[in-house]
């Protein structure tokens, strides 16, 4: 991140991203033992590391190293395995990292068929909830790349700044067809797991499928054999009409389009994330060059991204 990320965080607001209670923010810290000094300490101990890994890029901000902290929870082993997949992953997978203008023709066009909205409001847990929805429903325009590059450059925007406990995230596959299925490919799916569960500094407490169409059921049980079963667990699937999503969100925070009580409606979501991805522009360009440099790895046996099924075989992702 650079100095200029802190002049762009009032236009952050116009997506009125709400942070969790700080009794919410405090209780999580204090579940993971961090403290404000064992935070300093433990940034700058990965500061240093940073500086030592020689295929690694020089990372000095300290709210996005806290961010892999406290989503590692506060575990120095696993955060320096997070940075090194997040910064790896990246070199590994051009084809979602790079060229990733939200101006670009391709990525404005994917802005307007699929969109990754979270929500302004956190549950009580301070978890965040992110919707998944298709607006234009023309498998002609559904490409998958750009929809991912689209997709992570948001993610990545966010993840510095926002204090959310864990992330919930929701597909509404309602309009989907087989043909938008065909493009979630084996190698795509694991390239999108692998990024989302291992490197990015987040937590998720579950995943919910609204509106599930008939191919759902194969697509669903394909991912699940890609996560351990801790996981798998949380993923969930609710029918058409039913209201058991509340069993697990509450409705206040959910537009009313799902039967909640939220006062902006998703296509007012999709356009205010899209002006705050926008506002993002620069550090979004500027990302294409911020990744490890594998040529300078002292030991390839550390590499994270062979254990996370880049290189030979796919191991099941961890997490908790």
């Amino acid at each position: 991140f650079h100095s200029y990320q802190e002049s762009i965080l009032d236009c952050v607001k116009m997506f009125i991203y709400e942070q969790p209670d700080p009794k919410v923010v405090e209780k999580i810290r204090k579940d993971f033992g961090m403290t404000p000094e064992t935070i300093a300490r433990d940034v700058q101990t990965l500061k240093e590391w940073m500086a030592k890994q020689p295929h690694l890029p020089n990372i000095t901000d300290d709210k996005l190293l806290e961010r892999f902290l406290q989503h590692s929870k506060n575990s120095m082993e696993r955060t320096k395995e997070k940075l090194d997949a997040f910064y790896s992953v990246r070199n590994l997978v051009p084809e979602f990292f790079t060229q990733r203008d939200p101006l670009s023709p391709e990525i404005v066009e994917a802005s307007k068929v699929v969109m990754y909205c979270s929500l302004p409001k956190t549950t009580p847990e301070g978890d965040r909830v992110t919707i998944c929805k298709f607006f234009n429903r023309d498998v002609s325009k559904f490409h998958i790349n750009n929809l991912l590059k689209l997709t992570f450059a948001q993610m990545e925007c966010h993840m510095r700044d926002d204090l959310c406990n864990k992330h919930v995230i929701v597909y509404d596959l309602s309009g989907t067809t087989m043909a938008h299925a065909a493009a979630f490919t084996m190698p795509v799916m694991k390239k999108f797991i692998v990024f989302g569960l291992n490197a990015l500094p987040q937590r998720f407490s579950g995943f919910h499928v609204l509106n599930p169409q008939p191919y759902a059921e194969a697509i669903i049980n394909l991912s699940k054999t890609l996560l351990k079963p801790k996981l798998a667990a949380r993923v969930h699937v609710h029918s058409r009409g039913s209201d058991t999503f509340f069993n697990f969100v509450p409705r206040d925070i959910i537009p009313k389009e799902y039967g909640g009580t939220y006062e902006l409606t998703m296509e007012q979501l999709r356009e205010k994330s899209y002006q705050s991805t926008l506002s993002f522009r620069q550090w979004i360009i500027d990302q294409d060059n911020i990744k490890s440099d594998e040529s300078k790895r002292i030991n390839f046996k550390q590499n994270p991204c062979k254990d996370l099924g880049f290189e030979g075989s796919f191991r099941k992702i961890t997490i908790d």
